[in-house]
């Protein structure tokens, strides 16, 4: 009987290092990063004041989590009694003036998240972000906080779909990595972002900022208030299960 050949070295150690490299962390950039929601909100607040509307955390909430930007903007303008406003315009200046916060004014990366992408890297793993941001933007964001080097793949949302984010783009992050949505652990800070990566067959972690704090995160593997050592710990050992 002939003897199986062995691989040579350098494949071999190749192939170890494929099958190490099966597991993959996601999360959403500028809301897991900076808080980037709370300063949407604080933005929009604003300029629906400019507008004589009084906007609420509950009602950025119900309007503004669970569907696409421009349209929630449209109903909370209606609802203010301001239907006549452009919502396209009006949601696009808003972005614009959040973009230019979080380039220009975003606050130091948690040491959670810093900690969180220095172990998935020392341990072979890739990591993704989604953004509601263009491209662009999240691209200089990344290389304002230094994350460049840690995040493989960055996927933009922004669409007209009423649903964000939604399964296809925790679908496409995967992909975009070559890993399967199995293999994957994603941060969130929404129910609507845990339930399209729940639906995913992904493991779900969520951490709940002020504005999502009351959502129902029924599935989840671990919700949290914060990103600390302790959660990064429990976010490893999920992975561990995969």
């Amino acid at each position: 009987m002939p003897k199986t050949k062995k691989a040579p070295a350098h494949e071999a150690k190749a192939m170890k290092k494929a099958a190490v490299r099966k597991c993959a962390i996601l999360f959403e950039l500028e809301n897991v990063a900076v808080g980037g929601r709370q300063m949407t909100f604080d933005v929009m607040k604003k300029a629906m004041a400019d507008k004589g509307v009084k906007l609420t955390p509950a009602l950025f909430s119900r309007y503004c989590l669970g569907q696409s930007f421009s349209h929630g903007v449209g109903e909370l303008l209606e609802l203010g009694g301001k239907a006549r406003v452009s919502k396209d315009k009006f949601a696009a200046d808003v972005i614009d003036d959040v973009k230019a916060m979080l380039l220009n004014h975003s606050p130091a990366v948690g040491s959670g998240l810093k900690q969180l992408l220095k172990r998935a890297i020392e341990k072979d793993m890739v990591v993704g972000a989604l953004t509601c941001l263009d491209h662009d933007t999240a691209l200089q964001l990344l290389g304002k906080l230094k994350l460049d080097g840690e995040v493989s793949a960055v996927l933009p949302y922004v669409s007209n779909d009423k649903i964000q984010p939604n399964t296809d783009s925790w679908l496409k992050l995967a992909r975009n990595l070559s890993v399967t949505p199995g293999s994957c652990l994603a941060v969130v800070t929404s129910a609507t972002s845990a339930k399209a990566a729940l639906i995913l067959n992904m493991k779900c972690v969520v951490i709940v900022d002020n504005l999502t704090q009351c959502h129902d995160f029924g599935g989840a593997d671990c919700v949290a208030d914060v990103l600390d050592e302790a959660v990064v710990d429990t976010i490893f050992s999920l992975l561990e299960d995969r």
